[in-house]
């Protein structure tokens, strides 16, 4: 979270308040827990100026909501003594209902804020899709230094109200503390491996060694070697084209000896090795 890993190597916890849960891609799967709306966030990241509201339009029948995240980059106001006081931004979020203008939020956003500082609103009752939505700026822009309060309009959250389940799908839901980031936009990456392939049953795709002879039987295991991927590809009946052919008519002896042949060690150019052919994708 913000690239600063949530559990050390240790397995202790970095970040504090943070629930994770997640699903790995089962047909079926079910819903996970704690989360009773999925949404799909647009970032827009525009300022929003007195003379130019920013406009978007909602087409989707199935939003049930929508979230709007917006800010100021900072505010504040330098008397010509070179004190530092708290100033205000007043702005509208507006609906457009029967091609008229109706306010839905009218926000101000008071204080004295050296960094972005951004904030959310949720808007229920939705006019007949589609619609237009925006976001205007009432106060007068600055034209001068002294006065920083300048305003952007982050993002919008279509939000739908139904428990999906993703079938086929790895899907994470993260529930963070949100005093921990104040107004810092959080974002998350992840470190995966990928998806859980057959791989020969007395193959180590750790150590990438085989052991003794293969009685032609499989197991499940995460690998990148590329002959046991291709294999995947080819029986899958989902995503590859394991509807067209069987396993039967893939020659998975001539496999083993490509698989061998790419975990194989090679020099990798800084005094260590690495296998002949891996497969990322």
């Amino acid at each position: 979270i913000n690239n600063t890993p949530v559990v050390d190597a240790d397995g202790n916890s970095n970040i504090h308040g943070v629930t994770v849960v997640y699903q790995v891609g089962e047909t079926p799967q079910a819903p996970l827990e704690g989360f009773e709306a999925s949404g799909a966030e647009t970032v827009l990241g525009v300022e929003v100026k007195h003379d130019n509201p920013v406009t978007r339009t909602v087409v989707s029948e199935n939003v049930d909501r929508l979230r709007f995240t917006f800010g100021v980059q900072m505010l504040q106001e330098t008397t010509d003594k070179g004190d530092r006081n708290p100033s205000s931004v007043n702005l509208l979020i507006q609906f457009q209902r029967s091609g008229i203008w109706n306010t839905e939020f009218d926000i101000t956003i008071n204080g004295k804020i050296t960094t972005q500082y951004l904030a959310s609103v949720v808007a229920d009752n939705l006019p007949p899709r589609p619609f237009s939505v925006r976001m205007v700026r009432v106060t007068p822009d600055s034209t001068t230094d002294r006065l920083q309060n300048k305003t952007l309009w982050s993002s919008y959250t279509e939000i739908i109200d139904i428990r999906q389940g993703y079938p086929g799908t790895a899907v994470a839901g993260l529930l963070v503390d949100a005093e921990q980031f104040g107004s810092q936009q959080v974002t998350r990456n992840y470190h995966l491996r990928g998806r859980i392939f057959q791989v020969p049953s007395n193959y180590d795709p750790d150590t990438r060694t085989y052991t003794g002879l293969w009685d032609g039987a499989f197991k499940p295991a995460y690998t990148n070697n590329p002959a046991w991927c291709t294999m995947d590809k080819l029986t899958h009946p989902r995503y590859g084209l394991g509807r067209r052919i069987g396993g039967a008519d893939v020659d998975k002896w001539a496999l083993y000896a490509i698989a061998q042949y790419c975990d194989q060690p090679v020099p990798d150019g800084f005094g260590g090795t690495e296998p002949r052919m891996t497969l990322n994708a």
